[in-house]
């Protein structure tokens, strides 16, 4: 999986199937997606922010992709790269709101922020 492809959004999309398909499709508002382990979370996921940005509805800077294991959230990068969508960031929950953390609070309390 290591060469990136440049892809039509139709592209994107020929490769899943029906409940994948509607997942990446869907790209606008709030999406629960209820599966089990190894069905293609991931994989709806990732190519619904691919298409997304293919299709001009995201920009890549204003997208951020959160997961719970620092493992999920490097799998994620290297497939959002891989399916052209290179610039963004996928953190995990943790290491995201450590991030606004160290934004936000010299704005807002002051001080040393916490580590």
């Amino acid at each position: 999986m290591s060469e990136i492809i440049s892809a039509t959004p139709e592209e994107l999309l020929a490769g899943l199937d029906d409940d994948q398909r509607t997942v990446a499709e869907e790209l606008r508002g709030p999406v629960c997606v209820l599966a089990g382990a190894g069905t293609g979370k991931t994989r709806a996921i990732t190519h619904r922010i691919a298409y997304g940005i293919a299709t001009g509805t995201y920009s890549p800077d204003r997208v951020l992709a959160l997961t719970f294991t620092n493992r999920a959230a490097g799998e994620m990068r290297t497939r959002l790269r891989h399916l052209g969508a290179g610039p963004v960031q996928a953190q995990t929950f943790h290491a995201a709101a450590l991030r606004q953390l160290g934004h936000f609070w010299p704005m807002f309390v002051g001080g040393e922020t916490p580590k």
